[in-house]
């Protein structure tokens, strides 16, 4: 997967999906001890974004946000490769980033292109369960075992309750759905209910069904996508 610029329209609807997909990629990069630096080349309004998204994985960030744009990146790109698995990020704005940027082809500059995130985007609210959806698929994607396999938000031909039973991440080759799980799932009874119901459905229609949290995906996806890939290897074993 290659982890480059992304370049938004905020005249489109989809620009936080692509904005959270790429601060999930980062996070994923550095879980797997590679420095990476999340460079928010925007206004105001992208780094609320960034900051609600860290507010929601429970992160902190070390944030280099200065009108010294030189010396903020000389700083962010020398702690994450100190700390790969530190939370770093460098807000400026687009001029500025590429003032900065111009004929250079040093390995600060390689660093930054590879963080580079660009947009403007303004949003009402940023749902954590949505949020870990992205994240977890971004995870698979990244995950060669599992990368092209899944779908996000699937529906299957069968009814439940009055619309099409929808599910958060679905394989239909491998017969595998992927369930992101809020709070609410287990503090309302009924919500409860209404999951092991819909696992009875699903299983009924020869689905594996893994059910993951979705505090534990914004924190660390890795022992989510673990059991995927043993789903996975159940199915390939037992086909």
């Amino acid at each position: 997967m290659t982890f480059g610029w992304v370049t938004l329209d905020p005249t489109m609807g989809v620009e936080v999906d692509h904005l959270l997909r790429r601060f999930a990629r980062d996070q994923w990069v550095r879980l797997h001890g590679t420095p990476r630096v999340t460079v928010l080349a925007g206004d105001a309004q992208l780094l609320a974004l960034y900051r609600s998204w860290l507010a929601i994985t429970d992160r902190k960030v070390a944030l280099f946000d200065s009108e010294d744009t030189d010396r903020a990146i000389r700083e962010a790109c020398a702690l994450a490769s100190h700390a790969p698995a530190e939370t770093v990020a460098v807000h400026a704005s687009r001029q500025a980033i590429d003032r900065w940027r111009a004929d250079r082809s040093d390995r600060l500059a390689a660093m930054v292109t590879e963080g580079m995130v660009v947009g403007s985007t303004s949003f009402a609210h940023l749902d954590a369960r949505s949020a870990a959806e992205l994240a977890f698929f971004e995870a698979l994607e990244a995950t060669p075992a599992t990368t092209g396999r899944f779908a996000l938000n699937e529906s299957l031909s069968v009814r439940f309750g009055s619309k099409a039973c929808e599910v958060d991440l679905l394989s239909r080759g491998d017969r595998i759905a992927i369930e992101i799980d809020g709070f609410h799932h287990f503090t309302d009874p009924e919500n409860y209910r209404r999951d092991r119901r819909k696992d009875l459905l699903m299983q009924q229609q020869g689905l594996i069904v893994v059910r993951v949290l979705a505090e534990d995906v914004m924190a660390d996806p890795r022992p989510g996508i673990n059991m995927v890939c043993q789903a996975l290897a159940s199915r390939l074993s037992n086909p």
